[in-house]
């Protein structure tokens, strides 16, 4: 038996109450049918492991367990969409602050699950939230949706955590549960 699995950054719960109003704002002023990002489901993926045997669970848990960094500030920034310069199907908010951080966390998780097998599907990490997935797009006023992300005051919060999730598809949307939280450690010293 195998379940669904991926390896990302939970979002506080300010940043869910965000991710809400902004879903409230436009659900109802596009024509394209979206599919908006659950309050709560809201998470940077690290890294998509696909399909995990149950039997690699435990070496999959203990080699993230492995993973050190300190924790660091991140705030989110603006948005966009992809894939850019074509029909969007992704609507994203980009990372101001902590981007450096989050590459280098993935990097370490990839490290972390690559000898076990995983192998990455993506050319180059990008950090970004998805805001949601656009499923049939019409004709909308994207710039419209843009000129509002890029008005959008996101605070500046610490990120002191990594999850390894389990992800069900249902067809209300993804539910994900956390199979193990992973502290990071506190933050850097001033050296």
């Amino acid at each position: 038996m195998s379940m669904r699995c991926f390896v990302g950054i939970p979002m506080p719960e300010e940043y869910q109450r965000i991710l809400e109003r902004i879903t409230e704002a436009w659900r109802g002023s596009l024509s394209s049918r979206v599919s908006w990002t659950k309050k709560g489901n809201w998470h940077l993926t690290l890294f998509f492991l696909g399909d995990v045997e149950e039997a690699t669970l435990a070496p999959l848990r203990e080699s993230l367990a492995g993973v050190r960094m300190p924790a660091f500030a991140f705030q989110a920034s603006g948005g966009g969409f992809f894939p850019p310069g074509k029909r969007p199907r992704v609507i994203w908010t980009g990372v101001r602050k902590g981007a450096r951080e989050c590459g280098r966390l993935a990097s370490l998780v990839e490290s972390a699950v690559h000898q076990l097998g995983f192998v990455s599907d993506k050319q180059e990490f990008r950090p970004h939230l998805t805001l949601g997935r656009i499923k049939q797009a019409k004709r909308d006023d994207w710039s419209a949706l843009l000129g509002y992300l890029n008005r959008v005051r996101w605070p500046e919060v610490t990120i002191d955590s990594f999850v390894l999730w389990q992800s069900t598809l249902k067809a209300s949307g993804p539910e994900y549960s956390a199979l193990k939280r992973y502290p990071l450690q506190g933050p850097a010293s001033e050296a």
